[in-house]
Formats: structure tokens, sequence, C-alpha cells
């Protein structure tokens, strides 16, 4: 089993480990679907195009060869984004083989020359051997030169049939479309009218209306921005947490540190303390005798000068430490040994399974770890049980990431202990912005399942009575809507009739972060309307459509609120301010053309795919299945 085999062999796999890690860390992206496309054993069918089957060994050969090419040109700049040449998810790499056959038919060249070719352009003609070699040495010895421009090169031309349709037309009206979106910015009042006010109106559902309600939504999860119910419980973890405040720590440490500890400290780390050289005040540069730097020594700053910086440093280092003093202790002692047993019954139990025999072995049963963290002065926590959604706001270690420094890139909490890969009582080190540390271990982990009638009765009870208050609800805000017409819209009280007024302050449709030169720009994205979570497009709709004056009706998302929108004032965007001599006329004729871009090249891949025998909105199972727990827990 995982753990026993590491015990035995730890040093032996450390060393291991260390290598592959920095291979692992170019092909990150890569190796969950290299690692989980077969775990039966059998290469698993994926899609069927052109008439035949791809099976995921074609996936992950495209997976490797285009996470080789974002890794190498995404070095270059970072403009190009992480993924210059596009995602790894299945859908990308289905889509990526139908565009190299679309590529191999129109007889579009590949290979190292047209790698070599692309970098030679990208860097106008700036890439030499020394920079190409510096980039491949972070492959660490795993990839040839000439596969890397292989693999670039086919990408490129990929990249190229994406493009095949050109550039598309874009009017002076799209341009300021685009402007108006991001610009025009609209304020209102709004009057909320919530559906469940209106459930005392709603008699009670008969039995077979509850029975016929629950069979129709027992199979969906819930989707907090979907009007319709879902009955079945998402897939739920429970977690183990021990933590310590890393901070607290250190400036405990940092009062008690000596003068003479920090003197000796000083001595130690003075090359780190040296001044930049300032030839403006007399200094000589440091390199001006580059074989003799014993002419030019640095000048340092003094102990009095950096005390406080090297006191900060010192109580850091100590703290952090001492944590992993403390964690290792915990680790070896406790977690490993009981995480050991654990894998090892659990692996002899499926062993037994699998032989059709009955097992005599049982699953050991943990104990808490509260008296543990007491005797060791850590917080102690155990978290109810969390969908996936939870897991991404539960207290502060939602914000937390795998490793021992801040913003090191490590996965968040959600995603390290929802992966599937990440096994029951496993030790997981983490550290939040704040310098918490936590150590954590998962400890249940319920699968979807769809719970009886009688459990959930009460939620399929009020669904079926949210369903037949919403009639109630729209035509009460529609009343409203008239009754403040004939008032010119205008809304100057916190409420109106008992229902609650909220003031949105001026907000534009859309806002964007505009990063010229990007390889992918990122498209605008829609403005969140404050006070209306899950806004919805009827809702954006007319809210953005408010002139002074006019007064509309819209329910958000979930259909929970309808809303009376009224507006309060307009800040227009005009042709004259966006074509004006200080205008920004370029920067959103680049953001028309990048979205008409866009919307062309997804209507050419979406003939490509009807090409190829799939549906235009084609996803692969898994891939919906892990996207609706991602969304919904």
């Amino acid at each position: 089993m995982p753990f026993e085999v590491f015990r035995r062999h730890q040093r032996k796999l450390l060393a291991i480990f260390a290598i592959l890690a920095m291979f692992g860390f170019v092909v990150s992206d890569s190796l969950p679907k290299l690692l989980s496309s077969n775990v039966s054993g059998r290469d698993q069918p994926v899609a069927t195009l052109y008439g035949k089957t791809i099976y995921h060994s074609v996936i992950n050969d495209m997976a490797v060869q285009r996470s080789n090419a974002n890794q190498f040109v995404g070095r270059l700049s970072p403009y190009f984004g992480p993924n210059p040449f596009g995602g790894l998810k299945t859908r990308d790499l289905v889509d990526a083989l139908i565009l190299q056959h679309e590529a191999d038919r129109l007889g579009i060249p590949a290979g190292p020359r047209m790698g070599r070719e692309f970098l030679k352009n990208v860097t106008q003609d700036k890439m030499n051997r020394d920079t190409f070699e510096a980039l491949l040495a972070g492959f660490n010895n795993q990839v040839s030169g000439e596969q890397i421009l292989a693999d670039i090169g086919n990408q490129v031309r990929l990249a190229n049939v994406r493009m095949l349709l050109g550039q598309p037309m874009v009017t002076p009206y799209d341009i300021f479309r685009a402007y108006r979106d991001q610009n025009e910015r609209v304020a209102a009042k709004i009057v909320e009218v919530p559906v469940d006010k209106f459930l005392p109106q709603v008699g009670e559902p008969a039995p077979q209306d509850i029975q016929a309600y629950y069979d129709a939504y027992k199979d969906a999860l819930p989707d907090p921005a979907r009007p319709t119910p879902g009955f079945k419980v998402p897939r739920q973890i429970q977690v183990e947490i021990l933590s310590i405040d890393g901070n607290a720590l250190a400036r405990g440490i940092r009062d008690r540190l000596s003068e003479a500890e920090l003197r000796t400290a000083y001595e130690n780390r003075k090359s780190e303390f040296a001044q930049r050289s300032q030839p403006e005040r007399g200094d000589l540069p440091t390199d001006l005798f580059a074989d003799q730097p014993e002419l030019t020594p640095p000048v340092l700053q003094s102990f009095e000068e950096v005390r406080s910086i090297l006191a900060s440093t010192l109580a850091e280092e100590k703290a952090q430490a001492e944590i992993l003093d403390k964690f290792g202790k915990i680790k070896d002692e406790a977690l490993i040994p009981f995480a050991d047993e654990y894998q090892t019954a659990l692996g002899e139990i499926e062993e037994s399974k699998k032989q059709g025999t009955k097992s005599k072995v049982v699953l050991p049963e943990p104990s808490d770890l509260k008296e543990l963290a007491r005797r060791e002065g850590l917080h102690y926590d155990l978290t109810p049980m969390l969908s996936h959604d939870e897991a991404e706001r539960y207290s502060r270690i939602s914000e937390a990431e795998v490793g021992l420094t801040r913003l090191g890139g490590g996965r968040k909490f959600a995603e390290e202990f929802f992966d599937s890969k990440t096994g029951l009582y496993e030790p997981v080190e983490l550290i939040d912005l704040f310098g918490t540390r936590y150590l954590a271990r998962k400890v249940k982990d319920v699968p979807p399942h769809v719970p009886p009638l009688d459990q959930v009765r009460s939620a399929v009870v009020l669904a079926w009575k949210m369903e037949k208050a919403r009639p109630l609800a729209q035509k009460a805000a529609e009343h409203l809507a008239e009754q403040l017409k004939k008032q010119g819209g205008v809304v100057k009280d916190s409420t109106v009739e008992g229902y609650r007024v909220v003031t949105i302050p001026p907000i534009a449709r859309r806002q964007s972060n505009f990063l010229p030169g990007r390889f992918e720009p990122e498209a605008p994205q829609e403005t969140p309307v404050p006070e209306v979570p899950h806004a919805g497009e009827a809702f954006r709709t007319a809210y953005f459509a408010l002139q002074p004056g006019s007064v509309a009706v819209a329910p958000n998302q979930p259909q929970t609120v309808y809303y009376v929108l009224t507006a309060d004032h307009r800040e227009p965007a005009t042709f004259a301010a966006l074509y004006a001599p200080n205008g920004d006329e370029f920067r959103y004729k680049f953001m028309a053309r990048e979205q008409a871009g866009r919307q062309l090249v997804d209507h050419w891949m979406d003939w490509l795919r009807q090409q190829a025998g799939l549906k235009p909105d084609w996803v692969p199972a898994d891939e919906a299945k892990g996207e609706a727990a991602g969304r919904r827990g």
C-alpha cells in the first residue's frame, strides 16, 4: 500500500520523488490525465471521430505534446499566458485532434522546422541557441530539443487551422458597443419581491404530487443558480484540522531574541545586506574589476540599519523550523502509522472482493486528534460534512494552499481534498496568506447519493410550493411596477409597500483587464450586480436597458426574487467620447475584433465537430460530471 511502501523505502523514494517532481512541474497539467485515464488497466474509449474510436492513449499523447508546447512558449513572455496553445481538458484535446485532422487534410506542414520558424517570428529573431537551451533545461533532459520543436510546430499549425477563416469584419458600431458595455454606467433602485413571502398563499401538495415532484428531481444535484430543485446529495467530505498561527509564533520568538543572537546572525549573513552601487555618490561599479572582485568590496548596511528586518527574518525562520518539527513529529508518531494501517487493511479488503472471498480484516477506527492538539498547543477543528462549494467557503483554510510557503502556488483546500487521489487519513500540510499553518486529514468521503423521500420530504414540499408561489410574486411585482410608473418611476423611500428597496451604484455591463500583446486576451466579464447574487441574463438585460423614468420587472436567475427596477441615473457613453482625439478607439477596436474573432472561431469549431461526427456542444461524459460536481459540490 502507498504509505507502507513509502515508510519502508523512505530515503530512496524521496530521492526519486525529487527527480520526478522536477519533471512533474513541466507536465503537471497533463499528469492527472495520464494517471487517471487508464485506471482499469484498459485503454478507454473517449469519442468517435470520422467513424473511428478515439482512445485515452491518443488523448494523452496530444496532452503531453500540448503541455510541452505550452510550457516552453509560456516561459518566453507572460503575455502568452499559461496555455498559449489551448487547455488540457478532454474536450480541448478532442478539438485538437479534429484540428489536426483538418490540418492533415489541407496539407499544412508540421515538424521541427515549423517550430523553429514560430520561435524565430515571435522573438523577432532573438531566439538563439543559448536561450533555447536555457528554456529546454527546465525539462530536465526528459524531452529533446527536436521533440520540443516538433511539439510546438504541430500546435502552431493547429492554431493556424483555428484561425483559418481570417479576421472578422468589425464596424464602427461594433467598436462603440464594446466601448459602451464597459463605460456606460447605470445606477438604479430595485424593489425586492421575494417568492417565499407568498408561500402561505399556496396550499399543501397532495401525497401523489410530492412523490411525482421527488421522482422528477431526485437524480439532480442542487444548484443555487437554477430555478428547478435537486434532491440528490452531492459528494461530501469531512476534514480534521490541526493549525497554528505562524505569525503569532514568530512574533513571540522575535520578542525573545537576544542582542547576541542578532549580531551573530548579522555577521553570518553580511553578504545579504550589501547596498546597491550608486555611481552618482562616487561608488565604484561592483563589476569594475570583473576578475578581482576584492578591489571593489560591497558597501554593507550597518547592523542598526538592518536590525529590524533581520529580527523578523530570523524569527520567521525559527518559527518555520519549530512548526516543521512539530508537524513532522505528529505525522511520524500518529498520522502516518494510522494511515499505513488503514490503507493496508483497505487494500486487503479490496483484494478479497476481487478474489470473491470474504475478508476477516476490519478497518481500524481512528481516534480524534483533539487531545493531541491540546497537548501540542495547536488549534483543533473537525469540519461538518462539506460539499465542494461549502469547502471553498469554509473558514480561512478555504484559501490555504498545499505547501510550506505562502503564495507557493499549491492547490487550494477544496481542490486538494476533493481530489479522488487524496486518500482517507493521509496528512496534508497547508499554509494561508496570514501565515497560519495547517496539518489536515480527510476522515470521511461520501459519494453523491439519492436519499429516500422520507429524508427530504420537507425540502420536496418547499420546492413544490416555491414553484407554485412564483406566479404570485411575479403578479405582485408587476402590480407594483404599474404603481411606480404612475409616479414617474421614482423611488424615494427605503421600503415600498413593505418590500425592501436596494440602491445599486453606477455599474457598467462588462469589465475587463486589458493586457495588450497577450496571445489570447481575456474576454470582458459580466460585472457582478451588488446585492443581487445570481442575477442572470433576464435581470441584466432589463437592468442595463433602464432609462430615466422607466420601470421594469425581472427575476434573478434561480427565480427566488422578482425585482421591480427603476432607473436612478445613467452615465452615458457617447460616440464623441470614444472617437475624440484623446479617446480609446484603438483599445476597443482591439476588443471588438477579439470578441468577433472568438465568435467566428466558435462557429468554425462547431462546424468542424459536426464534420467529425460530434454535436457542436459535445462534452465528454466524465468532464460533464466533473463540471457539475465543481459547481454544485
